[in-house]
């Protein structure tokens, strides 16, 4: 029974330090910004989707997990940005994710208005902000993502 009892703590006291550690050395995720834009229906944005970047500073991969980031068009509220597909982001490195805004029936005026401006030549501002959720080590770890990004014909 002692040694039962003897295994059981060092088990725990163990856990308890790996779950320190891993605590200790998670570096932040660092947003990047909007890298890319597309209109394009192949791609599948409907009607926009949008490429931000990422840096994981940390030396393991990262899981992403969700995304609340809604986008704004001139401050037209365009709906929510969705990742399309699953995605790893790479250790030391920056990784891309592509995302596409997730947007109903009521929100298409105000999109067809920016659009149109867009298409006419005239510069428009895309504007994201949200929280973007990774995991690592079991850990869930928000990252604020806030960014404006002319966009130009």
């Amino acid at each position: 029974l002692h040694w039962c009892l003897n295994k059981m703590k060092n088990l725990l006291l163990s856990f308890l330090i790996f779950f320190l550690i891993s605590c200790k050395v998670y570096n932040p995720i660092e947003f990047k910004g909007i890298d890319d834009y597309s209109f394009s229906s192949d791609k599948g944005c409907n009607p926009i989707c949008v490429t931000i970047g990422l840096y994981n500073p940390n030396p393991y991969n990262v899981s992403f997990k969700s995304a609340l980031v809604e986008a704004n068009l001139d401050d037209d509220d365009l709906g929510y940005l969705k990742l399309n597909t699953p995605s790893t982001l790479k250790k030391n490195d920056i990784s891309f994710l592509e995302l596409s805004i997730d947007s109903d029936a009521q929100k298409i005026q105000p999109m067809l208005s920016g659009f149109v401006n867009y298409f006419i030549g005239n510069d428009i501002i895309l504007s994201i902000d949200g929280i973007i959720k990774v995991k690592a080590f079991g850990l869930s770890k928000e990252i604020e993502v806030k960014k404006s990004f002319k966009l130009k014909k």
